[in-house]
């Protein structure tokens, strides 16, 4: 096992940082999912974690940023503006589009429990982007850069602004994984193609 006895004050201090947020992080998590966000106070967080009410202080402000940070657990998150696509991927902008939303969905299946916690919440997952973090889920970048490229060929309408297009696709997602998260449906994947087909298609026969 590799130590820390090679590593300077300041890279321990980070390791150290780093380790109690996680600590933290990982006790909200669990406290959220028996107890709903509403029922757990700052002081059950810090002894589930074990730390003192102060060291959570030195961490995070609020319950509301532990709350953002495990969406960004759950999503991963950018610094900056998300770079666009290097070259486009093969098939429609619908079906590039729905590519990229699968992975996510793959991704946070991985983490099951943070994600039925976090689709179970009645706010939009949007809400839970922290203001001013200058960090976005890498889902959202990607898709608002296949819709602008799809925009760019004509393939996609450019009536609507880019950003209205790239929520409607988010909201799919959104609609999708919160109904797998309230146990309407057992398949979140097909069901957020078929909300994406929805999207993309509308519900009238053409």
């Amino acid at each position: 096992m590799v130590g820390t006895a090679g590593l300077g004050p300041a890279s321990r201090s980070t390791g150290q940082r780093r380790q109690t947020r996680d600590l933290v992080l990982d006790a909200a998590l669990r406290l959220f999912t028996e107890h709903g966000y509403l029922g757990v106070r700052v002081e059950d967080i810090a002894k589930e974690a074990g730390v003192s009410r102060a060291t959570f202080y030195k961490h995070f402000t609020e319950r509301e940023q532990v709350l953002a940070e495990l969406f960004e657990r759950l999503l991963g998150v950018e610094a900056g503006p998300e770079p666009l696509l290097e070259s486009p991927g093969s098939g429609s902008t619908e079906q590039q589009v729905t590519a990229v939303v699968e992975d996510a969905v793959r991704r946070m299946l991985g983490q099951e429990q943070l994600a039925r916690f976090v689709y179970s919440l009645p706010v939009r997952h949007s809400a839970l982007l922290r203001p001013g973090a200058h960090s976005v889920p890498p889902v959202f970048g990607r898709v608002s850069a296949l819709l602008g490229r799809g925009v760019e060929s004509g393939e996609v309408r450019h009536d609507v602004p880019l950003p209205l297009l790239t929520r409607q696709v988010l909201d799919a997602l959104e609609t999708g994984m919160r109904d797998w998260a309230e146990e309407h449906v057992q398949d979140p994947l097909e069901h957020v193609r078929v909300m994406l087909g929805l999207t993309f298609r509308g519900v009238t026969r053409r």
